[in-house]
């Protein structure tokens, strides 16, 4: 059975059919950590190989890395033995050369923004032994990622003495800043290079001008190619005298060679991005849009690429462009959930409610297993100040997750700023069982030490923390102690706790704030108000698990704000919990 399978292996990779290699390639794995008897150390190795090259096409780069790391270890024992079907695997594939599988793990490094283990597995490779591709590769990397110019430009040459016709080693070698005469002179003087190219010079004089800010003589001398070359109307030099033109502010006349640029390659990205920018510029905003719509039906990613690009642009605030990349998420793939949780959860921080409610009820209808549905809801309704709604999704949230604690320290955290204390009550009762399916959940500590506190067990308080800090010490966790502490008027605990909560977190905000109002003997008063439990910020949750908005946004003391629908609190929604 081995051997059948294997023979399919092969096939199934010989005919380019990699999800099925990645499928047979797992399954004869198995078979062989099994019994290590029924396959050779060759075998395995290229069953590593197909798995991780099929991996790399279907660009599962994290798994193509794996394996064919492990390819690169194996091979190593293998080499010893000198086994000649190890030469007829490397003569077969040429791909499963070790230049290869580096080259093809770099690449996968790169993909994951690993750029420093991506540098390191192509300078494991002897220089005399770098492709050109490798040199191009390693260039890039040592250019953009670790900025180190000597390496790059020595990497950049390197491709041009093998292949100096590579425009894109030309621009970059001007661009860190060798000058353009050098750069003329390396590839004119190259053996291999073509003789006779009348335009060459000039495209390396026009981009040498370009980084030199020489912008509209840089425009002048692209159209000098465009007029007296064979490259007319070529969309390349276009673009080029496009470019010129809009880093020297003249966008009207940018936009014209832009268009033509894009009316003759519409599929071209080099362009795109200058002429959004012109059509900005010059209040041409119908054919901005126009141009957004053309590039939305443009499919070069898939669904998830853009859900992490989305995640890591929300990360640096820029909610609109999240957005947009969630947009395209979801359009790629309509069942994608992470995207909706998402959009629903940029909707949210922008306040626009309604909005985030449909992608979270899309959720509900896709996945309502996922808990973060119920929790994006809630913060949806407090920020229409519908609390009777948000109450519900907690009680659900709760009544769904009895086994988390998350659900529980969800609604406690609605029931803990009601003005009724008989709510309050109930919500220390929901802190209780959170305590009590895990004593350690953070949410539900905090939680409770502000409860407690709230109720003049500063100590009870104290204790508590002190015993999650034992166990899980955190940022937080020391700025909480400082905060009671310093509320409790004991300034040199309230120091210590803010120092290891600084060192743990040098520019963390709140306890920063902290050590300046100890630090004002006349403002103390007036900064303990604002460090303390009660008031937290909008933007901290260590408070509650909640990192939506914050709930005290409600004002919870008004009447019309508890109250919405004008209904009694006589029976309560999260009555029947357990029910």
């Amino acid at each position: 059975m081995e051997n059948v399978l294997f023979s399919n292996l092969k096939k199934l990779y010989d005919s380019e059919l990699y999800s099925c290699v990645i499928s047979v390639a797992s399954l004869l794995t198995t078979v062989y950590q099994n019994d290590r008897l029924v396959a050779t150390p060759e075998q395995e190795y290229q069953v590593l190989l197909f798995r991780g090259d099929a991996y790399y096409h279907e660009r599962k780069f994290r798994l193509a890395a794996t394996h064919l790391h492990s390819a690169l270890t194996m091979r190593k024992t293998l080499m010893r033995r000198k086994n000649p079907s190890f030469d007829w695997i490397e003569n077969t594939y040429d791909q499963f050369t070790e230049l290869e599988i580096k080259y093809r793990l770099a690449i996968c490094y790169r993909k994951l923004n690993d750029s420093n283990l991506a540098i390191s597995t192509l300078q494991s490779i002897p220089s005399k032994s770098r492709l050109p591709k490798i040199n191009m590769l390693l260039a890039k990397l040592q250019h953009h990622h670790s900025r180190n110019a000597l390496e790059a430009i020595a990497s950049y040459k390197d491709v041009l003495r093998d292949c100096p016709m590579a425009l894109e080693a030309i621009s970059s070698l001007l661009e860190v800043g060798v000058d353009g005469i050098e750069v003329n002179s390396l590839v004119v003087n190259v053996s291999s290079a073509p003789k006779n190219v009348e335009w060459l010079s000039l495209w390396i004089k026009g981009h040498a001008q370009i980084y030199v800010h020489k912008h509209l003589d840089a425009s002048k001398t692209f159209q000098s190619i465009n007029d007296n070359t064979k490259l007319h109307q070529n969309d390349h030099i276009l673009t080029l005298i496009g470019k010129a033109l809009y880093y020297n502010g003249n966008h009207a006349q940018a936009q014209q060679y832009l268009e033509t640029a894009h009316m003759i390659s519409p599929y071209s990205t080099e362009h795109i991005m200058p002429l959004a920018v012109v059509y900005a510029r010059n209040n041409n905003l119908a054919e901005l849009e126009k141009l957004a719509s053309q590039q939305s039906n443009i499919n070069e990613f898939s669904s998830e690429n853009w859900f992490v690009m989305a995640e890591s642009l929300l990360a640096n605030g820029k909610y609109e462009q999240a957005s947009y990349f969630t947009h395209k998420a979801i359009a790629f793939d309509p069942t994608n959930v992470e995207a909706y949780l998402l959009r629903g959860k940029i909707f949210l921080q922008l306040k626009r409610y309604k909005e985030a409610i449909h992608c979270y009820r899309t959720v509900q209808s896709l996945a309502n297993y996922r808990f973060e549905m119920y929790k994006g809801l809630a913060g949806c309704y407090i920020g229409l100040k519908r609390l009777k709604d948000a109450q519900t999704m907690c009680a659900l949230a709760a009544r769904y997750f009895r086994t988390c604690p998350r659900g529980y320290v969800l609604l406690a955290s609605i029931l803990l700023y009601s003005s009724n204390t008989v709510t309050k009550r109930q919500a220390k009762t929901f802190i209780n069982r959170a305590l009590e399916i895990d004593q350690f959940y953070f949410p539900a500590v905090s939680a409770m030490a502000q409860i407690l506190q709230s109720e003049g067990e500063t100590q009870e308080a104290i204790k508590l923390l002190k015993k999650q800090a034992a166990s899980y010490p955190s940022c937080k966790l020391f700025t909480m102690l400082g905060d009671i502490l310093s509320s409790e008027k004991d300034l040199d605990g309230a120091l210590e706790y803010y120092t290891i909560a600084l060192s743990m977190e040098p520019t963390n905000h709140r306890a920063l704030e902290g050590v300046n109002a100890l630090g004002q003997a006349s403002e103390t008063t007036t900064k303990q108000d604002e460090c303390s439990l009660a008031t937290t910020s909008q933007d901290e949750e260590w408070p509650i698990d909640y990192d939506e908005p914050s709930i005290e946004a409600v004002e919870f003391s008004s009447t019309a704000a508890a109250n919405p629908d004008g209904e009694s609190e006589s029976d309560p929604i999260w009555s029947d919990v357990d029910a």
